[in-house]
């Protein structure tokens, strides 16, 4: 499958059109065929775009003034009829737009698709399947869990805008060791008949497995010292397993850090060891109790369904709050019957061996290390799942691409991954994508689950909430007074101010949790972005208008249409929105989405404070600036609905 970069459509907006041209007519004048992009001019120059020409030069016969001269009278010859004029500034080519032409035309394009205006078809309907959320049974969903969610819907909704089928998949984390872990907490110090009768199932049962990883924790820090002690009486042979711990260790870290062995902490290395050794009596017994679930114990099998039943109703329950939806919910567990096959694909591929009875990959060769398929008890692990996982999207949901959209701390885990899949000789793995963000950190450090240390997201989203109904309250009293309006409005408001707070940056870029930074309503936020859309939809409405009602006529434009800096503005930033779409799908990041929408949505505020629209006194511009206002709304809010933001009402 063919780059998305290196995808071209026919063009079918405005702006592209007259890139097609004028890359045409320089390659028709001078010989010279090069990819050229539109830059808008900085202010103070005369001209709406310009065209570097230096690498037109470069392998031909051409110096940059003959070419610059050439070119500007061979496209005034030419007489497209968006260009008004052109001329030449050192290197670049500049032209003036004929605005009133050019911007009645791409308004006429907006009120033409509607929300479906600035969308593509690169993506020829290639299947992509995005792996997305994720979160564990029997955990609550923490602030963590809110990237991956909207990362991978905002995603999901820029492939469908270019073309692409995509199929959402919550890789549900129901599968593991944790579970024969959970299973003997459960039976230790859990009560079933309280459990299900919980109001917060999902809290006690976090609780037992946090209570479970301090009491290991307990037995295997007195274990370690023990073994500490043996090694500094007896040596590293004293201790069994100790010296291949230590150099699986080495690999590992050699590999990851591109470092040579001399290099190593092997002080560090032999406490990592260590811990790989070191077992526990409740370790062991979870251990059991997980070989039991995999073999169809009917008591473990009872134990780990109420487990799932009890974490989906909650997670269903925080989706609908998020307007998030999946096609596909296939827990880890929905492959466990493919599971043989996997091992014994790797096991007679000649791409694996066995070591310490454990079956193993060795991607030394390319710096990834060695990686577990099986482990020596027969057990399977993540990556056997997840071989199963990506052999089942590339033949029966027929992927062309699948997109992984998980923590940034999983770099190397994914590596290894897609490096397992093209040794076994699976498409998929040239296919796949690690799209990671940055991890969510607390003031005092990592948010961990087992130290019970996180940011629930049910927490974040109720304070969300209170926060929004008490602005509310105190500025916009009338909508506060309609129980109805006002819960839609608040969870419109909240809601797109949480998924703002992670889709306006780049999501490689790592988050310390604030409340108020994520919860900010004003600035660089979805709120101001909403209200800006909320403003023009109210100048349509004291217009008598609405947008799917206007019409306009490209053949009697009035020449002084569009003609004030603020209308030019928004014009071209119109016409760049469908470029936006592309430069986000290619990078894989919303938040130039998130940039775009909030960029438009000033020059929307400074032109409706500078230009009369309803009192302007002649009619046909009166009725070509209501038109912008209803292309600005129409645009913002295609923006905002590809970040799965809705725009509320009345604000």
């Amino acid at each position: 499958m063919k780059a998305k970069e290196e995808i071209q459509s026919a063009p079918r907006y405005v702006l592209e059109e007259l890139q097609v041209w004028a890359e045409q007519r320089i390659f028709n004048l001078t010989g010279v065929q090069r990819p050229i992009s539109f830059q808008e001019v900085p202010s103070g120059i005369k001209g709406d775009y310009g065209i570097q020409l230096s690498s037109f030069t470069k392998g031909s016969q051409w110096n940059l003034k003959g070419l610059a001269e050439a070119i500007s009278e061979g496209l005034k010859q030419a007489k497209n009829p968006f260009i008004r004029e052109v001329h030449t500034a050192g290197p670049y080519f500049n032209f003036e737009l004929d605005m009133p032409t050019f911007g009645v035309e791409v308004i006429r394009q907006v009120f033409e698709m509607g929300p479906k205006y600035g969308e593509e078809s690169v993506g020829n309907n290639t299947v992509v399947v995005i792996d997305m959320s994720s979160p564990n049974i029997a955990k609550r969903m923490s602030y963590g869990h809110l990237r991956s969610t909207i990362i991978g819907d905002a995603l999901t909704r820029i492939y469908r805008a270019t073309g692409y089928e995509v199929l959402r998949d919550n890789h549900i984390g129901d599968w593991g060791t944790q579970f024969g872990n959970l299973i003997v907490a459960i039976k230790r110090w859990g009560n079933e008949k309280e459990l299900l009768s919980s109001k917060d199932p999902i809290g006690v049962l976090q609780d037992l497995y946090v209570r479970f990883h301090s009491e290991m924790e307990k037995e295997k820090t007195s274990k370690r010292e023990e073994l500490k002690e043996i090694v500094e009486k007896e040596g590293i042979e004293a201790v069994p397993n100790l010296q291949k711990a230590i150099e699986g260790v080495s690999q590992e870290i050699m590999a990851r850090k591109k470092i040579s062995q001399e290099q190593l902490d092997m002080s560090k290395v032999v406490e990592d060891a260590l811990d790989r050794v070191v077992t526990s009596r409740l370790e062991e017994e979870g251990r059991e109790w997980f070989k039991k679930l995999e073999k169809g114990d009917p008591e473990a099998r009872r134990f780990w369904k109420i487990c799932v039943d009890l974490s989906m109703k909650e997670f269903e329950r925080i989706y609908r709050i998020l307007g998030v939806e999946f096609e596909y919910t296939l827990g880890e567990s929905f492959y466990e019957g493919m599971l043989v096959d996997t091992i014994q694909e790797v096991r007679q591929s000649g791409k694996a061996t066995v070591s310490d009875g454990a079956l193993v990959v060795d991607m030394t060769d390319k710096k990834l290390g060695v990686a577990i398929v099986q482990k020596s008890d027969g057990a399977s692990v993540y990556m056997t799942r997840d071989l199963a996982t990506a052999k089942y999207r590339e033949k029966e949901l027929s992927a062309g691409e699948v997109i992984y959209v998980v923590g940034e701390d999983q770099k190397f885990y994914f590596q290894q991954l897609f490096e397992i899949l093209r040794r076994l000789g699976h498409p998929v793995g040239e296919r796949s994508k690690h799209v990671y963000f940055g991890m969510v950190t607390l003031p005092e450090g990592r948010m961990s689950t087992r130290k019970g240390r996180v940011i629930l997201l049910k927490d974040v989203i109720a304070e969300g909430l209170k926060r929004v109904r008490k602005i509310l309250k105190t500025k916009n009293p009338d909508v506060y007074s309609s129980r109805k309006l006002r819960e839609i409005i608040t969870r419109q408001i909240a809601i797109g101010a949480l998924k703002w707070n992670d889709l306006a940056y780049d999501p490689k870029r790592s988050i310390i949790f604030d409340w108020d930074k994520a919860l900010n309503l004003e600035g660089y936020s979805a709120p101001f972005v909403q209200y800006a859309t909320v403003r023009a939809n109210s100048i349509l409405r004291t217009a008598g208008v609405k947008i799917g009602d206007l019409k306009i006529d490209t053949s009697t434009a009035d020449s002084n249409i569009y003609c004030k800096p603020a209308e030019r503005s928004i014009i071209k930033k119109l016409a760049a929105y469908p470029k936006i779409i592309l430069e986000a799908l290619n990078t894989n990041n919303p938040s130039q989405i998130a940039t775009y929408a909030y960029e438009l949505a000033k020059l929307f505020n400074s032109f409706y404070t500078i230009v009369p629209v309803l009192s302007a006194k002649n009619e046909e511009i009166r009725v070509s600036r209501v038109m912008l206002v209803a292309a600005t709304s129409q645009t913002i809010s295609n923006a905002l609905n590809l970040l799965g933001i809705e725009v509320p009402e009345r604000m």
